[in-house]
């Protein structure tokens, strides 16, 4: 038979032809090439990932010294661990179950222990959240720690059941006949023959946890942002060639890991004292992860709910060291998830960062504490013009953080005149050369104004209007797209883009030929403000975090870090010059040409579906 089969290989030319072996190098270049392009754009020294402008170790310097994105690695990291290790043992004693008894439900078992694997993950996350909510488990390392554990025992079963189906059972019963107990024939006699099987599961499961995103997204909380969740909220204000280091250094670990394992394994000398001495070292890493997570806990904390990278991390490192409190940050995407994790109640924060439009919904709600300003005496350095604002008239339940807008960003190597009309992103000579927010309220804004109309007005047949300006652009553009429009404009792919004021200017503090207009026909503009939440535990940190922020000094480096501007006039003088001189463009624009967009009410379901045809067409 064996000969056979050999001979039907041979006719079949299987794993011989040219064609196909390329193929396989075709597919190995394609899994693997991103990893060497990757490691390369660590070492550039420009900010984009896309854009060479040489060579540099800076990024190394920067990723090294991020508390918040080593924060989120250890997270991680402990995710992965307790759950790799839970989900492995629970995993094989379901595969044991399954192979060895014969019992009622079986099938319905054996079934609904499948249901992670086919069922999609934004389900499976949104019933677990709702789940954890309803019993009124706290979101954080538990609830993650739960959750993936649940998805990751099916991979786990299925492993070890492929391995114990191929099992001799005459071993067993040999084994037991011989006299020894059920635990001594596990342990010496399928214990070593399923080994390779519980350790490629446990490796995959946790190269599963490592790597997950949506159900982490729906069941996390204060304190335990993961590493996908840091990258993922980095998007919103560019991914810079930082993560790009981590990921190398991650990849070098990663690589050393395997080697040292290799070796060992050539080399013969996993004796049973170098296998528990390894087993010690997981345990005492284990143990140190757990270990500085529930010491944390023991601290005065503060839980911040915030964009990835919108705070000088050096102004939360002097903060927690002058007043000893602890800063834990979270990380969200757009003020739509924020409002999700606060109305649901699944929010365990001390201070979070909406915009005026949310703080506007969450005043309705009855979501936010008043401010008390009397432990807040540095907000007599805010702007009274934003303070008293028409999303919160008296200024009661918000401290204005910073303000922006959108606009135009172009390459004036390209586009030699001065822009000074949304008209030109509508203009025929840069076709496939434009590209705009894939934001509904700042596409929409921009669309209105090409008709001519407000979108304040919240009337329905304007709306139609700007619908059919940005339909009539729609085949002139590049794409729609938030995250890589710097990478875009330096490539020369877009000599156009809709953009936010302080990623324009974070770009032009390294390519002055970039440029950003505010279009004379207007702007919307935003203010995103530091609010507590009425059910804060931590309230009395809250505030001293607050007043230490927007102390000018502190302001004027917050600002220096993130290039938005802050409303402190006192601040803005201590600023950089260079840097001051790009923030002029918005801190002296026309009052009038910035527009505060405020909560459209019932308005936002119209806007949702003139956007959702948009986007489909």
């Amino acid at each position: 038979m064996a000969a056979t089969n050999t001979s039907r290989a041979n006719d079949l030319r299987v794993g011989s032809s040219l064609w196909l072996k390329m193929l396989t190098v075709a597919g190995l270049v394609f899994l693997l090439l991103p990893l060497p392009v990757l490691i390369v754009y660590s070492f550039n020294a420009d900010r984009t990932v896309t854009h060479w402008s040489g060579f540099s170790l800076a990024w190394y310097g920067a990723a090294l010294t991020n508390q918040q994105l080593w924060l989120s690695i250890r997270n991680s990291l402990f995710i992965a661990l307790c759950s790799a290790t839970v989900s492995t043992i629970l995993g094989t004693l379901a595969a044991l179950v399954l192979t060895k008894y014969r019992f009622r439900g079986r099938t319905l078992f054996q079934n609904l222990l499948y249901i992670p694997v086919v069922l999609p993950e934004i389900i499976f996350g949104l019933s677990l959240m709702i789940l954890f909510i309803m019993i009124r488990l706290p979101l954080g390392f538990v609830s993650i720690i739960c959750a993936h554990v649940t998805f990751q025992l099916a991979f786990v079963a299925l492993i070890v059941l492929a391995r114990l189906y191929r099992f001799n059972q005459h071993l067993e019963d040999a084994s037991l006949d011989l006299g020894a107990n059920r635990l001594q024939t596990f342990y010496y006699v399928i214990f070593p023959i399923i080994a390779p099987a519980l350790f490629s599961a446990g490796m995959f499961a946790f190269m599963l946890s490592m790597d997950d995103f949506v159900i982490t997204l729906f069941t996390s909380g204060a304190h335990s942002a993961t590493l996908p969740l840091f990258i993922y909220s980095k998007v919103k204000y560019g991914v810079t060639p930082e993560l790009n280091a981590v990921s190398t250094l991650l990849i070098v670990f990663t690589i050393l890991g395997l080697a040292g394992a290799a070796l060992l394994q050539k080399a013969m000398v996993i004796s049973p004292l170098l296998k528990r001495v390894m087993a010690c070292i997981g345990g005492a890493i284990l143990l140190l992860l757990v270990t500085t997570s529930l010491m944390s806990r023991d601290q005065e904390v503060l839980n911040l709910y915030n964009y990835a990278g919108y705070i000088c991390p050096g102004i939360i490192a002097d903060f927690e060291k002058e007043t000893g409190i602890k800063v834990n940050q979270s990380y969200y995407n757009s003020n739509e998830e924020l409002f999700a994790r606060m109305t649901m109640g699944a929010s365990d924060y001390d201070l979070i960062v909406p915009s005026g439009f949310m703080v506007q919904n969450l005043i309705k709600l009855n979501m936010l504490a008043p401010i008390r300003f009397e432990n807040i005496p540095n907000a007599r350095f805010l702007d009274p013009a934003f303070c008293q604002v028409s999303f919160d008239p008296e200024g009661q339940y918000h401290i204005p953080y910073t303000y922006g807008s959108s606009g135009i960003l172009y390459n004036s190597n390209v586009i030699k005149e001065p822009v000074v009309s949304w008209s030109i992103l509508w203009d025929p000579q840069y076709k496939g050369r434009i590209t705009m927010l894939d934001d509904m309220r700042e596409t929409l804004f921009a669309g209105c104004k090409r008709a001519g109309v407000r979108l304040q007005d919240w009337n329905v047949a304007d709306l139609e209007r700007a619908y059919l300006a940005l339909a009539e652009q729609k085949p002139l553009l590049l794409r729609y797209d938030s995250g890589m429009i710097e990478s875009l404009l330096l490539s020369g792919a877009s000599v156009l883009s809709h953009y936010w004021s302080g990623g324009a200017m974070r770009l032009q503090m390294q390519h002055p030929h970039i440029r950003f207009a505010i279009p004379r026909e207007g702007v919307a503009m935003f203010i995103d403000s530091l609010c507590i939440p009425a059910n804060a535990r931590h309230r009395d940190n809250a505030e001293r975090f607050i007043n230490f922020l927007i102390s000018p000094e502190q302001s004027a480096r917050n600002m220096e870090d993130i290039c938005y501007v802050m409303p402190n006039k006192t601040a803005i003088g201590l600023v950089k010059a260079e840097i001051r001189t790009m923030m002029e463009n918005l801190v002296n624009a026309d009052p009038t040409s910035l527009e505060l967009i405020e909560d459209p009410g019932e308005y936002n379901k119209t806007m949702d579906s003139v956007w959702t045809r948009l986007r489909s067409q």
